[in-house]
């Protein structure tokens, strides 16, 4: 069963406030940095073999990641099955204020096309 959390709490405005990042050294604050690696961009990458649901979780709960999974690739040839998700950290909540990612991206391709 996951955790369900209210929106005060995904806002960080709740009791309990959202934690910044996770410590050095763990394999959460790892699954964290390859997010903001990729940050407001599509990747492809087989996360859930890699980290657990409960990374996801965590993320998304106590460090307010809007994480998404927009679904699995085809794989190309006489394999079987899915193929790696498509992952995209479209944003998230730096105490009551939302940063969207994914907007900021479509604004700066947008500036570069006008020049």
């Amino acid at each position: 069963m996951s955790r369900i959390a209210s929106a005060g709490s995904l806002k960080g405005t709740a009791h309990n406030p959202l934690q910044r990042m996770p410590r050095p050294g763990t394999r959460l604050r790892e699954l964290w940095d390859l997010l903001h690696l990729y940050r407001g961009e599509v990747f492809v990458d087989d996360l859930t073999m890699r980290y657990c649901r409960g990374s996801m979780d965590q993320l998304r709960y106590f460090y307010g990641l809007d994480i998404r999974n927009l679904g699995a690739t085809s794989r190309n040839g006489r394999g079987k099955g899915r193929g790696p998700s498509r992952w995209v950290l479209a944003g998230e909540w730096i105490g009551p204020k939302y940063v969207d990612y994914i907007a900021e991206r479509l604004d700066r391709s947008d500036r570069k096309g006008r020049s």
